[in-house]
């Protein structure tokens, strides 16, 4: 294992604030749109597609998120073995109601996280998600990819939401077969 796919593997442990004491206190795990703390017996077996965002993001991230719920539309029973988590850039802004009205415009499916500042920091740097706020105020300049995780941790594969959503579906059953059959 390299050092980058090592880092990228202990991503989902790092994104939920779980396994180390570091990471499991309140200023440092992610609570979804609910305010519900995230907890790992809830993610245990699934696959996660993730994406990073914020919900005043006036074109890339609303694309995002579509292409996201026609995925999971296309996999069919197959997305039933996914949780689509949006994570947002934004937690200043982005509070769980926030999230939850955003979300909904998407798919119920999804479960928006946000929290402290810390705890999107430290999600987005173990993901390796670019971000900086814009020189224009309200804007976040940041990465658009999807990362696929495995059930047991491991950043399978990134996707680029703007591929056609035929590949992307293709790309992701893949992946549910080939790696972690049923």
């Amino acid at each position: 294992m390299t050092a980058g796919s090592r880092s990228l593997s202990v991503a989902v442990v790092l994104i939920l604030g779980l396994a180390h004491p570091l990471f499991g206190a309140e200023e440092t795990r992610l609570i979804d749109q609910f305010g519900r703390p995230m907890e790992a017996r809830e993610l245990n077996g699934r696959w996660l597609l993730v994406y990073f965002g914020y919900t005043s993001c006036k074109e890339i991230c609303p694309a995002a998120l579509t292409a996201m719920t026609a995925v999971l539309n296309r996999l069919g029973s197959s997305a039933d073995r996914i949780d689509p988590l949006f994570v947002t850039l934004d937690p200043s802004h982005d509070s769980p109601a926030v999230m939850r009205a955003y979300a909904a415009h998407f798919s119920p499916r999804i479960r928006a996280l946000t929290g402290s500042p810390a705890a999107v920091a430290d999600a987005a740097r173990s993901f390796s998600v670019p971000w900086a706020a814009s020189a224009q105020p309200g804007i976040i300049d940041h990465g658009t990819l999807f990362y696929l995780v495995a059930p047991d941790g491991h950043v399978m594969q990134m996707l680029h939401p703007q591929q056609p959503i035929n590949n992307l579906v293709a790309a992701i059953r893949g992946r549910l077969s080939a790696d972690h059959p049923p």
